[in-house]
């Protein structure tokens, strides 16, 4: 159990230097470099993305269940590891070939072709890295210590190296430091614990499991990512810019939600595994009523307060990405329930398949609409897309979990906390007669509207599951006799 409580307690610390990093580099690179630049780097990183999940071939995934099975078999574990990064290797090889082709002959491409050598050397050093070899064999806390310090690293680099427009390139290169860097690192100790040799190999066994999970990688990345790649070809690298700040700000909140399912997902799962229907629904409950105590205040609250987050961290150069961020917003709320239904209720019934059919669904509709909407609204068309595509998904996915689980929706605390955060308008519209300046703004509304919203759901809607989690904390004990 010790052992447990040390890896949940590294990983909490890589969730949220996950948030942290980006909310100190984000804001000074964006304003050094400026929308043009920043639009080119992400076109060039998201499309680089593509070349990653195909050459990773689902060994991410499936390395650490492989890893796991053997670890306590040093020769056994020696084998798996040298098979798979030899299978990685040379699926990374095809993957920078193809990719120094592609972004050579295509002139769109070829007039930020250093961003694309740069992306060549980072998936070849991807390979190396084997991050699912660690995870396997439950070193948690070397791969939380070494990535923070990395990213520490780096954001110190940056403040030394990225100083006007021209240090583009440099910017996307930190990228390539750290992951040699890691890789290095990561060799190093692989070679203490493992032994490594390529001789018979047996590679055939891995390549049907590795298939199906890399499908689902890719389904789920093309949904998710596509839009940046369709809006770089059909607009400009500025408009990439404007929105790869609003898409890089709403996804904080993301994590936050995603923090709060992973709590929630091992007692559903007991429950479900012993057909404890009734336990199950009253988690499922109270899993969907925090979600939306959540995530309803936060799309509401990024929406009132859009202008002044965009220029807190991004600058005046990117204020065309407000109306991006007042879309993208709400995405929030629909992947907060997504992940109750599928990670809460398919999941644990086996129904991987559904998700899958709802990815696939939603690639669909991402694709159909970009196309449709990107040459007529640029950037705030990419943000319809995505925003209606995670809809269409979320719709998808209860229906599928609602023929498994005849479960209720809590319809009624949507319109509680609608109504409630409608007060958040008002209490901008108060504290910007007393400042203009951003952060100020953002700090007194966020005061204000959060106290506001915590006293109307204990004391107003009476809302018994944010009394139970709320009373689960020390100094808030007394909420208990509310």
């Amino acid at each position: 159990m010790s052992v447990l409580k040390r890896n949940i307690a590294f990983n909490t610390l890589l969730s949220i230097s996950q948030i942290l990093f980006p909310l100190v580099t984000f804001p000074y690179a964006s304003r050094v470099l400026g929308p043009q630049a920043m639009g080119a780097v992400s076109f060039a990183d998201n499309f680089t993305t593509y070349f990653l999940i195909f050459s990773a071939l689902g060994i991410p995934l499936y390395g650490i269940r492989e890893v796991a099975k053997v670890k306590n078999n040093p020769e056994a574990l020696g084998k798996v590891f040298s098979e798979l990064i030899f299978i990685h290797f040379l699926t990374s090889v095809i993957s920078v070939v193809i990719l120094f082709v592609i972004s050579y002959f295509t002139h769109r491409l070829r007039t930020n072709f250093a961003l694309y050598q740069i992306g060549m050397a980072v998936l070849m050093g991807n390979v190396f890295i084997a991050e699912w070899f660690f995870q396997g064999i439950e070193k948690f806390k070397y791969i939380a210590l070494r990535t923070v310090f990395l990213r520490m690293l780096t954001v110190a680099l940056l403040f030394l190296l990225v100083h006007t427009i021209e240090d583009r390139n440099t910017y996307y290169a930190l990228n390539l430091l750290a992951t040699i860097l890691a890789a290095v690192t990561n060799m190093y100790a692989v070679n203490k614990i493992v032994k490594i040799s390529f001789k018979q190999l047996s590679l055939k066994k891995h390549l049907k499991p590795l298939f199906i999970i890399f499908s689902n990688s890719v389904v789920t990345t093309i949904y998710l990512v596509f839009d940046s790649i369709i809006l770089g070809f059909l607009t400009k690298d500025v408009n990439v810019g404007y929105y790869s700040a609003a898409m890089r700000i709403s996804k904080l909140s993301l994590a936050i939600i995603g923090v709060l399912s992973a709590v929630l997902l091992p007692r559903l799962t007991i429950a479900f595994q012993n057909e404890n229907l009734s336990e199950a629904k009253s988690l499922l409950a109270k899993s969907m009523n925090f979600v939306i105590f959540l995530s309803v205040p936060i799309a509401l609250g990024t929406y009132c307060l859009s202008d002044e987050i965009i220029l807190l961290f991004a600058g005046k150069s990117y204020l065309p990405a407000v109306s991006s961020l007042q879309i993208l917003c709400f995405i929030v709320i629909f992947v907060g329930i997504a992940q109750i239904f599928s990670h809460q209720i398919l999941l644990p019934l086996h129904q991987e398949r559904k998700i899958l059919y709802a990815s696939l669904f939603g690639v669909v509709v991402s694709l159909s609409l970009n196309f449709i909407l990107i040459p007529y609204l640029k950037q705030d068309g990419a943000a319809i897309s995505s925003l209606i595509t995670e809809l269409c998904v979320t719709v998808a996915l209860f229906f599928y979990a609602f023929k498994l689980l005849n479960f209720k929706f809590p319809v009624l605390q949507v319109i509680q906390s609608t109504l409630t955060c409608a007060a958040f308008f008002i209490f901008k519209y108060l504290v910007l007669k007393l400042t203009l300046i951003p952060v100020l703004v953002i700090l007194y509304t966020f005061i204000l509207s959060g106290t506001f919203y915590i006293v109307a759901q204990l004391f107003i809607w009476k809302n018994r599951n944010v009394l139970d989690i709320l009373s689960g904390f020390g100094p808030l004990k007394f909420l208990q006799k509310i």
